[in-house]
């Protein structure tokens, strides 16, 4: 609620939302908006607060929570950096899977580092962290003299055990979501 820019991608106005809803202000049911995507609907952040951390530890945003959670299967929410405020904690802590997003040659190293107190004081558990904006053609290895082997190498994780996939299973989580909203490829 700092610097909304979900209605952005959505290209809708931001005029009812989260901060409209945890001031009583407004109804979820005005605030949830379909997208095209079959599927997904949303609620944009609404107007900018005075008070943003006050109105996310408000018991209303749990009200909202639960509500949401009788209505919906998954439920994402997109916070501000913890690395820069702290608005996001009492999210996370929320969270059933918190993720942590560090972009490779962006991020700070003090990021980093927040991430073991995020699990250790601040209690978020099941915290997942994923980079990206990672190079994958840096990552390649090899002896010198001109000779390398291997191609570049990234991690990954995924669903499932063994070595043959089902053609039809989504291969990375990218897919997984568009196979979830049921969106073809463009």
């Amino acid at each position: 609620m700092r610097k909304p820019k979900i209605h952005l991608g959505f290209n809708v106005e931001n005029n009812h939302g989260i901060s409209t809803l945890l001031i009583g202000r407004d109804t979820p049911e005005k605030c949830i908006l379909k997208s095209s995507l079959a599927n997904l609907d949303f609620i944009t952040a609404g107007p900018i607060p005075p008070n943003p951390a006050e109105l996310i530890i408000n018991p209303k945003m749990d009200a909202l929570l639960e509500h949401l959670k009788a209505l919906y299967d998954v439920i994402i929410i997109d916070l501000p950096p913890v690395g820069i405020v702290s608005d996001g904690v009492p999210m996370m802590q929320k969270a059933d899977y918190p993720l942590y997003i560090l972009r490779a040659n962006y991020s700070k190293k003090m990021f980093i580092a927040q991430i073991n107190k995020l699990i250790t004081e601040n209690k978020v558990n099941n915290l997942s962290i994923i980079l990206n904006g990672v190079e994958m053609s840096r990552l390649k290895y090899g002896y010198g003299y001109g000779y390398s082997y291997g191609y570049g190498y990234g991690y990954g994780y995924s669903y499932g055990y063994g070595y043959y996939e089902d053609d039809n299973e989504p291969k990375n989580l990218f897919e997984k979501v568009r196979h979830f909203f049921n969106v073809k490829k463009a």
